[in-house]
């Protein structure tokens, strides 16, 4: 299980004496309130950018160097895979002579608008994890339990969260 939360000021390392008083302040009435173990803790600063470009000249940014967002939703990793593969397969057709050259300038256009899908997603997220108020967070596992339970909207949560509803996977240069 993993436990986000913000804090004035976070320990380096968290306890399961820090995760228990936050679980008892902000977490759930019911269910799991009890730490037992953690495996692995400590904190970080979110970060939500994106570059100005992708390119510039030679130089081409993909994946982290591209854009940064918090963890929330788990999209870092397959959004920077999808950047590798677009980008690859560009440049591939650029070195065998396929392609111009400016033909690399696609590659900003079609996944700069992904990546500002997932940095708003995450940022979402982000915000709705680390929620201070006890009524905005009563409301947001209401929510959460409702769309648990209607299935068009759980789907839609769960293709956005995997990335698999994002229209330009479609159009991968091949």
């Amino acid at each position: 299980m993993r436990i986000v939360a913000t804090l004035e000021d976070a320990p380096a390392q968290p306890t399961i004496a820090d995760l228990q008083a936050l679980i008892r302040e902000r977490g759930p009435a019911t269910g799991v309130n009890v730490v037992q173990d953690v495996v692995w803790g400590s904190r970080f600063r979110i970060h939500h950018r994106i570059a100005r470009s992708y390119r510039a000249g030679r130089l081409l940014l993909m994946g982290d160097a591209a854009h940064v967002h918090s963890p929330a939703g788990g999209q870092g990793m397959n959004t920077g895979l999808v950047d590798a593969v677009f980008l690859g397969r560009l440049l591939a057709d650029v070195v065998q002579g396929k392609r111009p050259a400016s033909a690399l300038d696609a590659y900003e256009r079609m996944r700069r608008p992904a990546a500002a899908q997932v940095l708003g997603l995450a940022g979402a997220l982000t915000g709705m994890a680390t929620m201070r108020s006890r009524v905005k967070r009563a409301v947001r596992n209401m929510v959460f339990s409702l769309i648990n339970v209607l299935k068009p909207a759980k789907r839609r949560l769960l293709m956005n969260l995997s990335g698999l509803g994002r229209k330009d996977l479609a159009f991968l240069p091949g």
